[in-house]
């Protein structure tokens, strides 16, 4: 029998795969939902793992800004200020495909509805 890892959340998702906008719209359309609570949960679901990841730059932001200043630590607070910039851009590159896609879907959605 083969169990997940207990760090990992039951419907975790990588955060660090890049996420495109057709890859949003086809897991909305997936979800078959047309109810606008329904979608934004599933919109939210969808950028939580992108939360954390601003969390873990803002973080490494930090940690690399006092290592740097401290001369002594600057070889290893540089590296970590890069990271932190990486992820930062990671992040705000895939929050912004989910809400383009967000904002698509339901768009589409209104334009099909009987009037």
């Amino acid at each position: 029998m083969v169990t997940a890892m207990g760090l990992m959340p039951a419907a975790a998702q990588n955060p660090f795969v890049s996420v495109d906008r057709q890859t949003v719209l086809g897991t909305l359309k997936a979800s078959g939902a047309r109810d606008e609570d329904v979608l934004h949960a599933q919109k939210e679901t969808m950028m939580a793992p992108y939360r954390h990841l601003k969390k873990l730059a803002i973080i490494s932001i930090v940690i690399g800004g006092l290592f740097t200043i401290t001369i002594f630590m600057a070889w290893f607070g540089i590296p970590v200020l890069l990271m932190a910039w990486w992820l930062w851009r990671l992040q705000a590159k895939n929050t912004a495909a989910v809400e383009a896609g967000y904002a698509e879907y339901v768009q589409s959605l209104g334009a099909s509805r009987p009037a």
